[in-house]
């Protein structure tokens, strides 16, 4: 059975968000969504929402989500993990056969977050890692140290992930810290953690975002052509880490494809929380021949290149939206095949900040 994107809404991507709670934005997101799909809320079958609890501050947050998407006393799940893994959930809940519309949301509000350190210190081993209390600047560069040192890659390389990204979110009128600088220009930015500097780093964004999926090819626009996702290797105290590597992505990648060799990706979008988290993954993916340096210094990844990443500006251009990034990524990928002819995207997303496991989805336009 085929899974169809038939619809998708968000609001823009804003430092703060003064004049709306989550409930406001997920209801403004939803009446895009249905707009776009050209349906109504009793065409929903069931809700599945993203959320975290220390993100939102409340427990058990998808009961606050139905009544302002339409799913008033209908199925209603929470997928406690980033949002692009509920967006598989969704998907799989229509291949059961008993869910004929799926709407798919998810809400970041950190500008209600006064200890937004302390709540990912919380994600880390009690025991022996979370008394140290490290910034989790630190643990992420770890991983930039790393993956640029197997790599040949320098802090400039970085800086020209970030400028890619935030030049690429000028045009989108979702992107909030879209500008068009050079590298030598954002390379004078503050170091947070060698090597890792302030414009390496994604800045938060209030976001929201609705995903309605179908298995009514009428209603459909984009094809959910394969999904994949992966716990990955980490464990808790980080002892089987290993640093600058993403290497969910592949088991991901593979499930996704089914196996076969993959088909012509037009264009990829990643949720990088920082910089080298791009990087990271387009290498484990290894769709070009090209080491994924040599591609950048190239020009490769530019958004009118042969292989444009994150066209969208990538959450350093648009915003980190914690959990809502994944389908962040998903409502960029439909936007962007319709308004540039794209006909197949690659769409990943961690499970967090500095997790290593994530989800992945292909998807492709049809007509």
């Amino acid at each position: 059975m085929d899974v169809w994107v038939a619809g998708v809404g968000e609001i823009p991507c804003r430092k703060e968000y003064v004049d709306a709670d989550f409930r406001e934005m997920l209801y403004r997101a939803a009446v895009e969504a249905y707009a776009d799909a050209e349906m109504d809320p009793s065409s929903v079958d069931g809700v599945v929402s993203s959320g975290i609890d220390f993100y939102e501050g409340i427990s058990i947050t998808d009961s606050y989500t139905p009544d302002q998407v339409g799913g008033r006393l209908k199925f209603n799940s929470l997928v406690s993990n980033d949002s692009l893994n509920a967006f598989i959930h969704g998907c799989m809940l229509i291949k059961t056969g008993r869910f004929k519309t799926i709407l798919v949301a998810a809400y970041s509000k950190p500008s209600n977050i006064l200890n937004y350190p302390e709540i990912l210190l919380n994600s880390l081993d009690p025991h022996l890692l979370r008394p140290l209390c490290p910034p989790h600047y630190a643990l992420a560069a770890l991983d930039a140290q790393a993956f640029l040192h197997r790599t040949g890659g320098t802090g400039l390389d970085l800086t020209a992930v970030a400028a890619k990204n935030k030049r690429n979110a000028v045009a989108n009128p979702s992107a909030a810290y879209g500008e068009r600088k050079t590298v030598e220009e954002l390379d004078r930015s503050e170091t947070v953690s060698t090597p890792l500097k302030r414009v390496h780093v994604a800045p938060l964004a209030d976001y929201a975002a609705v995903v309605i999926l179908t298995n009514a090819s009428r209603y459909g626009k984009v094809l959910v052509e394969g999904v994949g996702f992966s716990q990955g290797f980490q464990s808790t105290d980080l002892s089987s880490r290993e640093w600058g590597r993403a290497l969910w992505v592949r088991t991901a990648f593979e499930a996704a494809v089914k196996g076969s060799k993959p088909k012509s990706i037009d264009f990829v979008e990643v949720s990088e929380p920082f910089a080298h988290t791009e990087l990271m993954i387009l290498d484990e993916l290894r769709l070009w021949d090209a080491p994924v340096v040599d591609s950048l210094r190239r020009g490769d990844f530019d958004e009118d290149a042969l292989h444009p990443v994150n066209p969208s500006g990538g959450c350093i251009g648009m915003g980190y939206a914690l959990n809502a990034s994944g389908l962040q990524r998903v409502v960029q990928s439909v936007k962007l095949m319709e308004s540039r002819g794209w006909r197949r995207c690659l769409a990943a997303s961690l499970d967090g900040e500095i997790a290593d496991g994530g989800s992945l989805v292909v998807l492709r336009r049809v007509g």
